[in-house]
């Protein structure tokens, strides 16, 4: 259907300045405008829509002259390279009479003249037409565009994070799914499979039962020679003349799937399916879904290479731990007692995984900085000296200057370097109180001082646990927290005790 918009105001003021009517036949509405002051009568009208239906059918210039000396000029209106309808012209007194069954000779010039004319005035409608389905066209785009961009802006911020979460891949199938409006959006990592991501409408045949199922055909059916996997992706526009894909399901549908691939890595795949075959997947949705699955690519590599790393700083820091252990006889294993201590409370006080894994290494680590003590203080079996002991004080700080650098650990060194520190306001390094001493090192202190107290010393024997957690609750409120005192109570009462109970049946 033409769609007039601004060519109404050209045509009608060009009829004012030639004296010249023209009138626009659609190829399906019939007339859909006229310059005229009246609409032709009968059998007039009829005559018109034959000559345009003519005009339509040659897809050529035509010319009917008329008894009145004037007569009847067309040109087809085209949109893109379909005839749409046609422009017609003609004089004032042209359609006062009825229109002769048969037409005398042409006008010599008249009507290679009004060819060329009608040809500029059909280019004028033609670029208007052009231009308001550009206008229109460019207008979805843009929305569709800005769509995509605000998607992206959206999910940006997740996938530049370092490590990869378990529901990332998820929440960002669901966000996809919303904005390119497909039927199913999914993400397959063949080596991980505990991040597959599928998300679906409820538009999918009935006759496809199981969609993971579906979903790993259509990616193991993707053939390896196809020339677009060199360029990283892989599309089928319609199933049903598509071999290979056309026995996948038996209604027909879209598939676009893109690598998930880093500096050679290949992770797996990210895509859609849709089952409405009324559009085609467009190149902006090819960028967009590639640069998404760029981006998640480098988040998982950059998660390897953390994961790498750490593990690299947890082997440093148990030789770390070792060695600091192997200076003192009466206190090796001391650090990973005051660990899965710490790590019992924690989970008793419901703190998240992120926040115990701060604590886990803070606890190992609390006291890293003895490897710069000499061994014949730790192991001194009678009273320190006043300046012994401040080198023993000074353990804390040394620990701290020496893992500050590493910054994996930064939110660790606050409860390695507090633990000291006592509820009153007394300890040490900084003299901190109640809840200004940072909750991780206020539960290291809490294990710290159970396990000293049940731990053979240089200078005393080991208490049993049972006087150690006597002791423990004299000090509540002065050297530690109350409140984590009774935490640990109730964890020595449920975790500890009957753990003791089944190494002194072992020892028996």
């Amino acid at each position: 259907m033409i769609d007039l918009g601004q060519s109404k105001d050209f045509l009608s003021s060009l009829s004012q300045v030639s004296h010249l009517h023209f009138q626009i036949w659609d190829a399906d509405e019939g007339l859909v405008f006229s310059s005229g002051p009246d609409e032709p009568a009968e059998p007039a009208l009829e005559e018109l829509q034959d000559f345009s239906l003519q005009i339509m059918n040659s897809a050529a210039f035509q010319h009917i002259p008329l008894e009145s000396g004037e007569g009847l000029f067309g040109v087809p209106l085209r949109n893109g390279q379909a005839v749409a309808g046609s422009l017609i012209v003609f004089g004032s007194n042209s359609l006062q009479k009825p229109l002769p069954e048969t037409s005398p000779a042409p006008q010599p010039g008249r009507a290679e003249e009004m060819e060329r004319f009608l040809n500029q005035v059909a280019l004028q409608v033609q670029d208007r037409l052009t231009y308001k389905k550009e206008m229109e066209e460019m207008a979805v785009e843009l929305t569709d565009n800005f769509e995509q961009l605000s998607f992206y802006a959206k999910i940006a911020g997740r996938v530049k994070s370092i490590t990869f979460a378990g529901n990332m891949l998820q929440e960002l199938v669901e966000e996809l799914l919303d904005t390119m409006r497909t039927d199913m959006a999914f993400a397959r990592l063949p080596e991980r499979p505990e991040y597959n991501a599928l998300v679906c409408t409820q538009k999918i045949p009935e006759n496809i039962s199981d969609y993971d199922d579906f979903i790993d055909v259509l990616i193991d059916s993707i053939p390896l020679n196809s020339p677009a996997l060199e360029e990283d992706y892989f599309i089928v526009n319609d199933s049903s003349t598509t071999p290979g894909f056309s026995d996948l399901a038996p209604d027909p549908y879209r598939f676009l799937a893109v690598k998930m691939q880093h500096n050679g890595n290949f992770y797996g795949w990210m895509g859609l399916v849709s089952f409405n075959l009324g559009e085609n997947f467009r190149r902006s949705e090819l960028r967009l879904l590639d640069s998404m699955a760029e981006q998640i690519a480098v988040v998982i590599t950059n998660s390897d290479l953390y994961r790498d790393l750490e593990r690299f700083v947890i082997n440093m820091v148990k030789s770390l731990v070792f060695a600091i252990e192997a200076k003192d006889d009466y206190t090796r294993g001391h650090s990973e007692r005051v660990c899965q201590y710490s790590l019992l409370m924690a989970e008793r006080l419901g703190l998240d995984e992120e926040r115990k894994k701060i604590l886990q290494w803070s606890s190992i680590l609390h006291d890293s900085g003895k490897i710069g003590i000499p061994e014949s203080i730790l192991n001194k079996p009678w009273r320190l000296k006043d300046e012994e002991y401040q080198i023993i004080k000074d353990h804390p700080m040394k620990g701290h200057t020496i893992l500050e650098p590493l910054e994996q650990l930064a939110s660790s060194l606050p409860g390695m370097l507090h633990h000291h520190e006592r509820y009153d306001g007394g300890g040490y390094p900084q003299g901190l109180k109640g809840k200004e001493i940072p909750l991780d090192a206020r539960i290291i202190a809490v294990a710290d001082t159970f396990d000293a107290i049940t731990s053979n010393r240089a200078y005393r024997p080991a208490k049993t646990p049972e006087e150690a957690l006597e002791e423990i609750e004299k000090v509540a409120g002065t050297q530690l927290d109350p409140d984590l005192v009774n935490v640990f109570k109730e964890v020595f009462i449920r975790d500890l005790a009957p753990e003791q109970e089944c190494s002194l049946e072992e020892q028996s």
